[in-house]
């Protein structure tokens, strides 16, 4: 089975933990690092990521995590990004819904 995890601050991971998920990882540094390592535990297929996390990342890192597959990162936010939203879609199930 596939397990989800969540990355974040621990305001951002603390509705996840109520939520039932267990994989909760607090980041407060070193945030590349941190998220590139989640390609190595096969276990994890779906990783959550505050958004605010994504902003600090260089903007080759940032392609480097959009671009995985296995896991599958998703940033979250209080703000809707239409385009985000609809390149995750069409990365996860491959179909444009947009079109």
């Amino acid at each position: 089975m596939v397990k989800i995890a969540v990355v974040g601050s621990n305001e951002f991971v603390v509705g996840f933990q109520l939520a039932g998920v267990r994989d909760i990882f607090e980041v407060t540094s070193n945030y590349f690092n941190e998220l590139k390592n989640f390609k190595n535990k096969k276990e994890i297929g779906v990783v959550v990521v505050d958004e605010k996390i994504m902003e600090n990342l260089e903007p080759h890192q940032r392609l480097d995590i959009e671009a995985s597959v296995d896991p599958v990162f998703i940033p979250v936010s209080t703000r809707a990004e239409q385009d985000s939203l609809k390149r995750l879609i069409k990365k996860s199930i491959g179909v444009d819904l947009w079109k």
